[in-house]
């Protein structure tokens, strides 16, 4: 899912003067980057902010800030809900540098598609045991990020070789889809389309499963989210190619504003909302995301300031492993920092103090993914 690269290559393979990347350059180094800043907000538990929430810094309270680092109740987003977003588009923009060079390398379609049917069930496996492990039990966990970028990554595959064209008009028909779904399937327990727990998507998990997942989630959300992932397939095409980098810029800015512009119109008949991926949350999240690439492309590749970015490249050269560990480990992690930190609390405060071993925590694990970058270990599926 991710190829790994070390930042020292990659900053060997520059823009070219007009702005396409030359014929060395094997993925972009701002990808790593973006992928790593949201591998750390994933795990940075909102640096201990829920901690001091009603505490204020020069006089302006905490509690806004934090609140961006929760995910909406149901109808609306914040910050936080663009973290999966991120990450499945990230998946894809990744595809079209990935499997060209495995191409490049003479692998052959057959090996190919059976490599991606083993990657996929290997998601699913490993997201299922990283919640199970979270858990303390055996939990069949379909909705984590990890079980649904295994659909995904699939649908975006089945598209790669299609043109943008049929990239476009597969993920415009996944939402449609989905859309449908949602608006025509009926049945008595159902009260709405985008009621909380009542709605298609809640319903057909039970009938399906036996079960439904907490928070208003749903599964079926790996149908309209693989739209993210081919977007992102197509966004990845745009920056491979040999073009200005001005030019591909643009492009990506603008197709982030027509991207939001349409979110939006759509959201009062289908309102914003991430626990069941409704078409305006797809479009929205697309937009910002394209919004955000292009500034890392910018910064990290066309001005070539990388610097600041190199501890989130080397997070994001090992992502599935600090997912892992993170999810499995991060409550085992908070308690063993409090044993160090201690002191913390009693100069601080239990808020502050506690706030500290938060962010103690997630510095730990930049320095696990530090420590596995200088010994090159990079965990892929």
């Amino acid at each position: 899912m991710a190829t790994t690269v070390d930042p020292k290559v990659a900053a060997s393979a520059p823009v070219s003067a007009g702005g396409g990347k030359s014929a060395a350059a094997v993925r972009l180094y701002s990808l790593d980057a973006f992928r790593g800043m949201t591998m750390i907000w994933m795990f940075s538990s909102a640096f201990g902010l829920h901690h001091i929430k009603d505490e204020s810094v020069l006089g302006v309270p905490l509690a806004g800030l934090e609140r961006q680092f929760t995910h909406a109740d149901w109808h609306g987003m914040y910050a936080w809900d663009m973290i999966q977003p991120f990450f499945m588009f990230i998946v894809g923009v990744a595809m079209p540098f990935s499997f060209g060079n495995r191409r490049g390398q003479g692998a052959g379609r057959g090996s190919e598609l059976l490599q991606v049917l083993r990657r996929c069930a290997l998601l699913l496996l490993l997201g299922t045991m990283a919640r199970s492990i979270s858990a303390g039990k055996p939990v069949l966990d379909v909705i984590n990020v990890l079980g649904q970028l295994s659909v995904t990554y699939l649908l975006a595959y089945l598209v790669l070789d299609r043109g943008w064209k049929v990239q476009f008009g597969a993920a415009i028909a996944l939402l449609a889809l989905h859309w449908g779904f949602y608006n025509f399937v009926t049945a008595p327990e159902i009260t709405g389309p985008y009621d909380k727990n009542a709605n298609p998507g809640w319903w057909l998990d039970g009938v399906l499963l036996g079960k439904h997942w907490g928070g208003g989630y749903a599964t079926i959300n790996c149908i309209s989210s693989a739209a993210n992932t081919i977007f992102g397939v197509m966004a990845g095409f745009w920056l491979k190619e040999a073009r200005p980098a001005g030019e591909t810029i643009r492009k990506l800015l603008l197709a982030a504003v027509a991207a939001v512009a349409l979110g939006l119109l759509l959201s009062p008949v289908i309102p914003i909302n991430k626990k069941i991926w409704t078409a305006s949350f797809t479009f929205v999240s697309t937009g910002i995301t394209l919004a955000t690439l292009a500034g890392f492309y910018w910064l990290c590749d066309v001005k070539q300031w990388r610097g600041w970015a190199r501890p989130m490249a080397i997070v994001g050269m090992n992502s599935i492993f600090i997912y892992l560990f993170h999810e499995m480990l991060y409550r085992w992690l908070r308690a063993a920092g409090q044993v160090f930190t201690g002191w913390a609390v009693q100069w601080w405060g239990n808020n502050w103090g506690l706030a500290f071993n938060e962010c103690v925590v997630v510095a730990f694990q930049i320095y696990v993914c530090y420590w596995l970058y200088k010994h090159r270990v990079f965990v892929k599926v």
